[in-house]
């Protein structure tokens, strides 16, 4: 029997205690099986930043037991995407992101725009080999083949992990399994990166890159919270979650 502080606690969702209180720090959360719906996937996070997607053309499809289907029609009136307040990851700042997602078959040979702005800064799957990361100062893309690949229609958790303040070193985990990117270091991309779409890349200004698949968790961490620790924490949350194995 369990006494004093139950260390299952949650926060937003994700298992914490002492190194996993995240706060204001967890910019947004989009959790599965939340109550998700087509117009409106509310933020777990402390930050109540949901989002939102108000025309009906445009909605994705939320999935029986969780997550929400999001189509790619490669045309603006009808592609699915959301929105929500933008929010900013200035220079030299530390940040996590992670998805759990499926893909579909054909998603995989285009890109899939999971978190974007209003302009260029995106991040994406280029294709089942390798993941972009466009700030407002670098793109880099970052090759993971040599050490896993994101399969099509496999259920995958994500997490582009970028640590080392102004170093801005970017790594890679696929259901905990690590790649450092081109090299045994790591890349890096230390730029600032504004985020406020979901599913799309620049949306409304010129709508392209529809993420085609299903996304069940959407998350990002930012500053001393984005910690290897935390990673580690909601790695095994995820996976657990989703009844999928660690691979690394």
């Amino acid at each position: 029997m369990l006494t004093g502080r139950n260390r299952r606690k949650t926060h937003a969702g994700i298992p914490h205690g002492s190194t996993c209180n995240l706060g204001t720090r967890l910019q947004i959360y989009y959790q599965y099986n939340s109550g998700e719906s087509a117009e409106l996937w509310s933020d777990q996070s402390v930050n109540n930043n949901d989002a939102v997607q108000e025309v009906a053309d445009n909605q994705p499809v939320a999935v029986t037991g969780g997550g929400l289907d999001f189509e790619d029609t490669d045309e603006a009136s009808t592609a699915s995407s959301m929105q929500f307040t933008n929010f900013s990851i200035p220079v030299d700042t530390d940040f996590l992101a992670f998805i759990a997602c499926n893909l579909e078959t054909s998603a995989l040979n285009g890109l899939n725009c999971y978190l974007s702005d209003s302009g260029g800064e995106v991040l994406e799957f280029v294709s089942h080999t390798k993941h972009q990361l466009k700030t407002g100062e670098a793109n880099t893309n970052l090759i993971h083949n040599a050490v896993f690949t994101i399969n099509p229609a496999e259920k995958t958790v994500f997490v582009l992990h970028r640590t080392n303040g102004a170093t801005g070193t970017l790594k890679m985990y696929k259901s905990g399994l690590l790649c450092n990117g081109n090299n045994n270091t790591g890349s890096t991309n230390a730029g600032n990166l504004d985020l406020q779409n979901l599913g799309v890349k620049n949306n409304p200004s010129s709508e392209s890159h529809w993420f085609d698949g299903i996304m069940y968790d959407v998350g990002v961490i930012t500053g001393n919270a984005a910690s290897d620790i935390n990673r580690e924490i909601i790695t095994d949350y995820l996976l657990g979650k989703h009844g999928m194995e660690r691979l690394g």
